[in-house]
């Protein structure tokens, strides 16, 4: 059961990988594309302020692709949290630090892949950092409600079967 657990992770992980980071767009002058002015534009672009939103909250449609983008970006990571939970009994702090780290190294590697390639193919956003967080801490809970549950289950069955036999 563990390596079935260990492959679908695996998976998983795979999958992760492919919705963020590919395809990489490589400009057909690359590296001559690569400059000073374009490495700093491309690190402009990087939102670094918590819960600014660059004004979509004013036009209805983006408004909706606001909220569908935070939704995408939390339930992620959501499997990253269960799976963290199964394998692992970290306490909170442990799990804030890992949950903000798994955030941070995603949108880190997106950025590095920005200034390697010199294109601005993805944004990089520290709100998408915070969202990939909330994610892994929701499936933490997911988990351990569903572990309790289970226990409960687990041990009034056994309660009824002693209650059976006599």
């Amino acid at each position: 059961m563990a390596l079935c657990g260990i492959i679908m992770f695996g998976f998983y992980i795979i999958a992760v990988i492919g919705v963020i980071f590919f395809p990489v767009a490589i400009p057909f002058n690359w590296p001559n594309n690569l400059s000073r002015q374009e490495t700093l534009y491309n690190l402009t672009r990087t939102n670094l302020s918590p819960l600014y939103f660059l004004d979509f909250t004013n036009h209805p449609l983006r408004m909706t692709w606001l909220i569908r983008d935070f939704g995408l970006n939390a339930m992620l990571t959501i499997p990253f949290g269960f799976g963290f939970g199964y394998y692992r009994r970290p306490g909170w702090l442990k799990l804030v630090f890992s949950a903000l780290l798994t955030g941070l190294t995603l949108e880190g590697v997106q950025q590095i892949i920005i200034l390697v390639t010199g294109t601005l193919y993805r944004t990089v956003d520290i709100n998408d950092v915070i969202l990939n967080a909330l994610g892994v801490i929701i499936g933490f809970a997911i988990f351990l409600i569903i572990k309790s549950a289970f226990n409960k289950l687990k041990k009034n069955k056994s309660y009824q079967t002693v209650e059976k036999q006599d």
